[in-house]
């Protein structure tokens, strides 16, 4: 449809003008300016509405210029707010698979398609030396774990507890029974302290404050009492157990009259003495650990001795061996699909991958987004995807992980991460390429209007032009989703509304 523009009497414009030239002598009246001020704001206001309205559109019929207004009608329809990306369909979990060593492919079991279990042998090295390693080292280390061999370390079990008790008993007797018990109690005391300092660190929590206090006193009661049996060990015990006969060396009789002479253990005596313990310990200690690492039993990592050492070494190289041996193998890590061999019998092979196994039980689309849109990518958003080679089928799907950093590896930074796909009966074949939308937000049979339909009067707050019974009026909106064309309107505007998008060749 048309207005008619054109020129008309100025006396309205004129009188209105002349109103305008009043308003400053006004104002300057302190005592009526916010009664004239704001009344007379508002009248510009509208005026000026009026005057717009007056001029660009309805202008009298004698106009002899017409200008066609654009219109279209408000109409029902869906609206999606999205971020369009790009993606590659992918499996739940890919795996690719190579040998842990070099050599001739000897047999190959499976082919892209095969399905496949957990641990099913799938490819394998000509591997007759590996296995022969394998099984000398399986035999050397049967020899420990035999029965004779964990009889005999029993039997030094046993030795090795005699021994310790002599020696116990022989220190017992050089320093007393008495400072023995207290010399083992000191020891106990300091490694309580040392275990409790260590459990709390530099800034210990009350109760380790505790315990660590408690293990100060018992070890300052302890060392007291050591000292004591000290000063009776010298005072009573050497007199009463080492006291003996001999002739007086000082008598001028030729009979040399025996007398009493203390001669109490030497200091060389008693660390000998104190040495064949510690041994005798050390030595029951090793012999229990083999015992109990021969029997399956758990050992200290810091366990010692000669033939734990030597069992240990024999573990090790079954270990080793086996480990060589796996690694002319080639199992399935998971159960799965055999995604592509680039492989066959005959060829030498090494490290390098030979096998794609996959899981197809879940399928996910690996999206780049640009990095403009990365606020719009965001973990429980839905998708929308549609393959390259289906374009006529849209899939649906859940963006599960976006990945904390830009994906830098081409010419442009873009935003990647993973939509798992919605369980789907069509075959589909990895790598396939696909178009996503990542849905912001969406609305069914909503009211649409044209961006150009609306202005924005405050931020966040619109109207649009209205033709009704061939006159425009001004409505206020509520506008909800915008995409790039459109506008939701939650209230204000009915579908079917003719609305005005501006003049023609005018924004």
């Amino acid at each position: 449809m048309a207005t008619r523009l054109g020129s008309s009497s100025s006396r309205p414009m004129s009188r209105f003008g002349a109103g305008l030239k009043e308003i400053p002598a006004l104002i300057r009246n302190h005592t009526g300016r916010w009664r004239i001020l704001l009344p007379a704001l508002a009248i510009i206001a509208v005026a000026a509405a009026a005057a717009y309205y007056y001029v660009a559109v309805y202008r009298p019929a004698h106009s002899v210029t017409e200008v066609p207004l654009q219109t279209t009608s408000a109409f029902k329809s869906d609206l999606t707010v999205s971020a369009q990306g790009t993606g590659i369909l992918q499996p739940a979990t890919e795996v690719q698979l190579g040998f842990g060593t070099s050599g001739k492919l000897a047999a190959l079991n499976v082919k892209p398609g095969t399905q496949v279990k957990e641990g099913q042998l799938l490819a394998q090295l000509d591997n007759t030396a590996q296995q022969v390693k394998y099984q000398v080292a399986q035999r050397a280390l049967a020899d420990f774990t035999s029965p004779a061999s964990i009889a005999q370390a029993e039997e030094d079990v046993a030795t090795a507890t005699d021994a310790l008790t002599n020696a116990k008993y022989a220190l017992m007797q050089v320093i007393s029974p008495a400072v023995f018990h207290s010399q083992q109690a000191v020891q106990a005391d300091q490694e309580a302290l040392s275990a409790a300092q260590a459990a709390a660190g530099s800034s210990p929590t009350a109760d380790q404050q505790k315990a660590i206090d408690d293990a100060q006193a018992q070890l300052k009661k302890d060392q007291a009492e050591l000292a004591g049996n000290l000063i009776w060990y010298k005072e009573i015990y050497v007199p009463l157990n080492y006291t003996v006969m001999k002739p007086d060396p000082s008598s001028a009789s030729r009979s040399h009259r025996p007398v009493k002479i203390v001669e109490g253990p030497t200091d060389l005596e008693i660390e000998q003495s104190q040495a064949n313990y510690d041994v005798a310990k050390t030595t029951l200690q090793q012999a229990q650990w083999y015992l109990d690492a021969l029997s399956g039993r758990d050992v200290p990592a810091n366990a010692g001795g000669t033939k734990l050492a030597a069992y240990q070494a024999a573990k090790f190289a079954v270990q080793s061996a086996k480990a060589t041996l796996d690694g002319t193998q080639i199992s399935a890590p998971m159960a799965g699909t055999i995604l592509t061999v680039s492989a066959q019998i005959g060829d030498n092979v090494g490290s390098t991958p030979i096998i794609v196994v996959g899981d197809l039980g879940g399928l996910y689309v690996k999206t780049y987004v640009n990095e403009k849109d990365y606020q719009k990518y965001q973990i429980g958003d839905e998708a929308d995807i549609v393959f390259d080679a289906m374009p006529g089928k849209t899939f649906q799907g859940k963006v599960v992980q976006v990945d904390p950093g830009l994906d830098t590896s081409t010419s442009t930074s873009v935003v990647s991460g993973l939509v798992e796909m919605d369980p789907t009966d069509e075959h589909l074949l990895m790598g396939m390429s696909a178009a996503v939308d990542i849905i912001v937000a969406r609305t069914h049979d909503a009211v649409l209007v044209p961006l150009a339909a609306l202005h924005e009067y405050s931020p966040g707050k619109y109207a649009v032009f209205v033709m009704r019974n061939g006159k425009l009026s001004v409505d206020f909106v509520q506008v909800g989703l915008k995409d790039s064309t459109n506008a939701e309107i939650t209230s204000g505007l009915k579908a079917g509304d003719v609305v005005s998008t501006g003049l023609v060749g005018n924004k």
